[in-house]
């Protein structure tokens, strides 16, 4: 398996934060508070595993799943900082290659998928969605798609966002691509928008975590949600 962060994953919390003035971090964690002791979380492309963390000093079970061992390792390092009590299940595979057919009450995927073009995207978010228990939840944080606000706004959110696709692109090979609508997909996989919380930086929206709550009956497991 292809480890893209091999050479620059040890700085890779580090920047992330300091490029948001802080809330990247506080995206990762922000719908915690939609589970309880004892529910099971899963993460995909967990990185250095902020909210991986957090969620088990809360006690949530936690699965978390990279397919970078430089991820990982960065990981189990700030697990043996904190020493937790409850442990965490740590898989270094491709996300594709996992099978949980509705065994998680939430799937977090917190700047994930913007790594892949539209189509692995579109691919790796339908098969998230196959993991989360009928009622449960799938959670998304990522850049705030540009909406809203004035055309200053708009672009400031747009170039911010690609300014950071750019260095990622050039250190790790990710993918650069217009901001997803996490929202629309999300609601044409069957899953009912039930929060966002926007995260502002300079005073502008420029993180936000969205999650969407699996109706009833969702059909999720086609592949071909989503795709206009």
């Amino acid at each position: 398996m292809k480890d893209g962060y091999k050479l620059m994953g040890f700085q890779y919390e580090f920047t992330g934060s300091l490029y948001s003035l802080g809330q990247i971090p506080k995206c990762k964690v922000a719908m915690l508070d939609h589970l309880k002791p004892g529910d099971k979380l899963l993460i995909a492309g967990v990185g250095h595993g902020t909210e991986a963390v957090e969620a088990a000093r809360r006690g949530i079970d936690v699965t978390a799943v990279d397919i970078s061992k430089t991820m990982l390792k960065y990981m189990q390092k700030k697990i043996d900082r904190v020493r937790l009590d409850k442990p965490i299940r740590m898989i270094n595979n491709d996300i594709l290659e996992e099978d949980h057919p509705q065994e998680f009450d939430m799937v977090m995927a917190n700047y994930f998928l913007n790594v892949f073009p539209r189509e692995k995207m579109l691919t790796i978010l339908t098969h998230l969605t196959t993991f989360v228990k009928p009622g449960g939840a799938i959670v998304i944080g990522d850049f705030t798609l540009p909406r809203e606000g004035g055309r200053f706004y708009r672009a400031f959110q747009t170039a911010y966002w690609y300014t950071a696709a750019t260095i990622y692109w050039a250190t790790a090979d990710n993918a650069i691509h217009p901001i997803y609508d996490y929202p629309a997909l999300l609601g044409s996989m069957g899953f009912e928008i039930e929060k966002i919380k926007n995260l502002k930086m300079l005073g502008m929206n420029c993180h936000w975590s969205i999650l969407g709550r699996k109706k009833a009956g969702a059909q999720t497991a086609s592949g071909s949600a989503g795709r206009k």
